[in-house]
């Protein structure tokens, strides 16, 4: 009894660390290389920003004063933790990037970019406050801050370029959405 079971157990493992080795050979065989920044189609995809000041002085926001003396408008003021801005994230800085595929997680090198963003690790599920996750179809990334929401994306477009889309929400401001094309390097 023990002995079938210990065999139903291994031959259990085995399918599933096969299943899970073919699916990362999958995933890697689409996104794991050297990928280069194509300017141009990254220029055709440019956003322009929407800079428009509106009559209230900002988006949202009303202040309201009587003889010079601000009064609460009752909606707290609840923003950046540090006075410190944060800086893009790697993706939008770097012009080359270099993609790993591992069974569970992926590492993306950005060697233009120094100090601790210069490596991207991406791991399964939810890590450290950031939830990623991948298939053949995209690799996303999604975290948030005291001061910002953003979401990252990876996918492969019909002509076989690698579409990188960054979408950055700060608090009392429109969503941006970033774009870079890049191409795989022979």
């Amino acid at each position: 009894m023990k002995l079938g079971y210990l065999a139903l157990l291994t031959c259990l493992a085995t399918f599933c660390s096969n299943s899970i080795i073919a699916a990362t050979n999958a995933v890697a065989e689409k996104y794991a290389g050297e990928w280069v920044i194509n300017v141009a189609e990254t220029d055709l995809l440019r956003e322009e920003l929407d800079e428009k000041p509106t009559v209230l002085g900002g988006p949202g926001r009303v202040s309201v004063s009587v003889l010079g003396l601000p009064i609460p408008t009752g909606r707290s003021k609840v923003g950046a933790q540090s006075p410190l801005t944060a800086a893009d994230p790697a993706v939008l800085r770097s012009r080359t990037m270099f993609i790993t595929v591992m069974p569970t997680k992926i590492q993306i090198d950005y060697p233009e970019v120094g100090g601790v963003d210069a490596k991207e690790v991406l791991r399964k599920g939810h890590y450290r406050g950031r939830d990623s996750k991948w298939s053949q179809k995209k690799i996303e990334q999604k975290y948030k801050t005291t001061e910002r929401k953003v979401a990252k994306t990876w996918s492969i477009r019909g002509d076989g370029r690698l579409l990188a889309v960054v979408t950055i929400k700060n608090p009392g401001s429109k969503k941006r959405t970033f774009s870079r094309v890049f191409d795989k390097s022979q």
